[in-house]
């Protein structure tokens, strides 16, 4: 199983193929995503795939046709963030 540890979604299409190749199974999440729940990706680690998102289909003002687009993300494993933990000062 392939899903997001922040959204807690599971990934789709061609995202799971690329996964797969990773050997790698479990969560996964961007880097703002890690800093956002106070982890830390660990120096040096590199991303261990580029996922794919639809975007939007946009028209074209020149030709008048409709145009897809995609953005792709960097992910990195569960394995590769630290997080820190929260300390009580009283």
């Amino acid at each position: 199983m392939f899903y997001n540890f922040y959204t807690n979604e599971e990934y789709k299409g061609k995202n799971i193929e690329l996964l797969k190749s990773t050997g790698l199974t479990g969560a996964f999440m961007t880097f703002n995503q890690a800093r956002k729940l106070k982890g830390q990706v660990r120096k040096g680690s590199k991303c261990v795939a580029k996922l794919v998102r639809y975007v939007s289909d946009q028209p074209n003002l020149k030709t008048k046709k409709l145009e897809t687009s995609f953005r792709s993300y960097p992910v990195f494993h569960i394995s590769q963030i630290d997080f820190k933990e929260e300390q009580n000062d009283s």
